[in-house]
């Protein structure tokens, strides 16, 4: 008798645990269904927020290089019907029209699909022209910091400044020429 109750209690005991286990699997299908659902749900909302910064971002491009190739068209307008630079400054200024319609018209993805389509096409002009794109911004982006800290170059010394006195014995310097680009080292 206690063999069949011992029995019928191991029996109750799998029985329940069988049905734990199952309840307790379905409820981690509901949590990772869920879960899944809400990263899903919260990429969707970043893709959407990145599109729209892009959007707004490229608006702003192109109102940007709109507005300068204006600035150019009336310099052209201004220029000597003879002059060789009012022609080239209304191509550029034609340029930017076409470039601002274009990011107007096209938005970030189709320049990004055709960056991508040129660089299949033409991989060493892609390169070439993206070394090319560096060193442009690089320049651009060392005469902006020079303009932003005053005089041009924090390196020169001003001519107001008196010459160091040379200790006896000491020989006596020698001047170096100033290259703005170039580091002086004395």
């Amino acid at each position: 008798m206690a063999r069949e109750q011992a029995s019928a209690t191991a029996s109750r005991a799998g029985q329940a645990g069988r049905e734990v286990a199952g309840s307790a699997a379905e409820q981690a299908k509901a949590v990772a269904g869920e879960a899944r659902q809400q990263v899903g749900s919260a990429v969707h909302d970043l893709r959407r927020r990145v599109r729209d910064e892009g959007r707004g971002q490229t608006e702003r491009l192109a109102g940007t290089v709109r507005r300068w190739a204006d600035d150019l068209e009336g310099m052209a307008g201004g220029a000597a019907d003879d002059s060789p630079a009012r022609g080239l400054v209304a191509q550029v200024a034609d340029g930017g029209h076409r470039a601002a319609d274009y990011l107007e018209e096209h938005g970030v993805d189709g320049l990004v699909g055709d960056l991508q389509d040129f660089a299949r096409r033409r991989p060493g002009a892609f390169l070439g022209g993206a070394v090319l794109a560096g060193l442009v911004a690089g320049r651009v982006m060392k005469a902006g910091k020079a303009a932003h800290s005053g005089d041009g170059d924090a390196r020169r010394t001003s001519p107001e400044a008196p010459e160091p006195a040379l200790q006896a014995g000491e020989p006596p310097r020698a001047e170096l020429p100033e290259y703005p680009d170039y580091p002086r080292v004395v």
